[in-house]
C-alpha cells in the first residue's frame, strides 16, 4: 500500500456561480488559497483489490479515490485574469512522487482540476463551404469539371482555439532559472496516445504504439526549457509537427483514412479533432465522403456539407526529450481534470541495461526539495488567459 495516511477528500470548486452559502451568511463561501502544494510519497504500483491485485497509477484523466486520496485535501490555487482578459477562479492541485518496486525514486505526479463551462477541443480547423450533394440527392461535385473540394475559395481557417494549460516548474524555492515548461493542449497534445499493436494490424512501433505497455491512456505533453530567455522546445519531434495545409493556403492536404484495417477511421482516434498521421490519405477532388461524418453513426448524410471541417494539422507520437511528460485531460460537467506524470530525473532509455545521463533540457526533481510552480490557463483562446502566482511545491520525503 501507499506510504502515506489516507484522507478522504471531496472535490470542491468555489466559484461564485456555483458557491454555497452557509447558515446565517449572506456571501458565497470561498476557500483560502494554500501557500504550498505538498507532494507525498507513494508507490508506482498499488494494490487494487482485496485479492491483492496490483496495477500502475493510471494517467487517464479519471480521478479515482484509490489513486489520489492519500494526498489529503487538495491545495487551492487562485487564478487571475491577465491584462484584462480571462477570469478569476480556483484550481485544485494534488501531487505525489513515487518509488518503483525496488524502492528507487521514480516519478512525479500532478493532478489539476479547474472549472470551464465549455470543452474547447478544436484548434483552428479548416472549414469548407463546398456541398457534395443537393437537397434532392444530386451530385454537385464533378471531378472532371468542378474541383470545389480542392478550391482555395471553398476553404477558410476557423478562429476556434483549444483549451490549454501551461506549467512552469522552476529549479528551486526562489524561482530561479532554468525552468521546465510543460504545455497541455486539448487537441494538440491530449489525444496523442498510443494504440494497442495487437489490435491494429500494421501499427508501427515509432508512430502508433510507443508507450502503450507503460501508460496506454496517456498523451504526450509538449516539453520546453527556459534558461531565462524564454521557453524553447526540448529536443525531438512534438505531437503536432505536421501541418495539414500549404503555407498561405487553407485547403487540407490530407484527411482521415481507415488505414490497414477496416475497423474504425483514424486508428481509434477521435476524427472530430484528430488526424492521425500514420493512416491519413491525400485530400482529392473526388473525396465525396467527409471522414468525420463517416465516423458518426448518428449522421445519415455522409458527404461534404457547408461548415464541415478538417483538422489543420496531423498528429503523431513525439521523440527524444519530448517523450518525458505524459498527461491526460477529461472534461465532465463543466470541469477539467488533468493528470500529469514525469520521471523525477528525465533521461533517455537505458542502453544495454545501462542508465543514460539525464537530458540537459530538463530540471531534475529531488524528494526533500522545494520548488516554485506557476500555472497559466487559456480558455479556448490564445489571448484569454488566467495565471496563478508563483506557488511553492514541496516533495515531502
Amino acid at each position: 500500500m501507499f506510504r502515506a495516511r489516507t484522507v478522504r477528500a471531496g472535490i470542491l470548486f468555489a466559484i461564485a456561480a456555483a458557491g454555497t452559502i452557509s447558515c446565517g451568511e449572506s456571501k458565497f463561501t470561498q476557500p483560502n488559497p494554500n501557500s504550498e502544494i505538498v507532494a507525498v510519497q507513494a508507490f508506482e504500483r498499488f494494490l487494487n483489490s482485496s485479492q491483492r491485485e496490483s496495477r500502475e497509477l493510471l494517467i487517464d484523466g479519471r480521478v479515482t479515490n484509490i489513486e489520489w486520496d492519500l494526498t489529503g485535501n487538495p491545495s487551492v490555487i487562485l487564478m487571475e485574469g491577465t491584462a484584462g482578459t480571462g477570469g478569476n477562479y480556483y484550481v485544485l492541485a494534488r501531487s505525489l512522487w513515487t518509488l518503483n518496486q525496488f524502492g528507487d525514486t521514480d516519478a512525479f505526479y500532478l493532478l489539476l482540476q479547474w472549472p470551464d463551462r465549455t470543452e474547447d477541443r478544436l484548434h483552428e480547423p479548416l472549414v469548407t463551404s463546398a456541398d457534395a450533394l443537393s437537397d434532392l440527392g444530386d451530385t454537385l461535385i464533378y471531378c472532371q469539371t468542378n474541383d470545389a473540394l480542392v478550391n482555395e475559395a471553398s476553404w477558410h481557417r476557423s478562429g476556434l482555439q483549444e483549451d490549454q494549460l501551461w506549467i512552469e516548474m522552476y529549479s528551486d524555492s526562489l524561482g530561479s532559472y532554468p525552468a521546465d515548461v510543460w504545455r497541455w493542449g486539448a487537441e494538440t497534445t491530449d489525444p496523442a496516445t498510443p494504440v494497442n499493436g495487437a489490435e491494429f494490424v500494421g501499427a508501427t512501433t515509432d508512430g502508433d504504439t510507443l508507450g502503450s505497455t507503460q501508460h496506454p491512456g496517456a498523451g504526450f505533453l509538449e516539453d520546453l526549457y527556459d534558461a531565462g530567455g524564454g521557453p524553447v522546445r526540448d529536443a525531438g519531434l512534438w505531437t503536432y509537427i505536421q501541418t495539414n495545409h500549404n503555407p498561405g493556403s487553407n485547403v487540407p492536404l490530407r484527411i482521415a483514412s481507415k488505414g490497414t484495417r477496416d475497423s474504425r477511421l483514424n486508428r481509434a482516434k477521435p476524427t472530430q479533432y484528430v488526424l492521425w498521421a500514420s493512416v491519413d490519405k491525400p485530400m482529392g477532388a473526388c473525396e465525396y465522403s467527409n471522414p468525420i461524418r463517416e465516423d458518426d453513426a448518428g449522421v445519415r448524410d455522409k458527404s461534404w456539407n457547408p461548415d464541415d471541417y478538417v483538422p489543420s494539422f496531423s498528429l503523431s507520437l513525439p521523440s527524444e526529450s519530448q517523450l518525458d511528460v505524459i498527461g491526460k485531460g477529461q472534461w465532465l460537467a463543466g470541469k477539467w481534470a488533468l493528470e500529469i506524470r514525469r520521471d523525477l530525473i528525465a533521461r533517455p532509455p537505458d542502453v544495454g541495461g545501462i542508465p543514460q545521463p539525464p537530458w540537459s533540457d530538463d530540471v531534475p526533481l529531488v524528494p526533500g526539495h522545494r520548488y516554485l510552480m506557476r500555472l497559466t490557463i487559456y480558455d479556448g483562446a490564445t489571448k484569454t488567459t488566467s495565471r496563478s502566482p508563483l506557488t511553492p511545491i514541496y516533495l515531502r520525503p
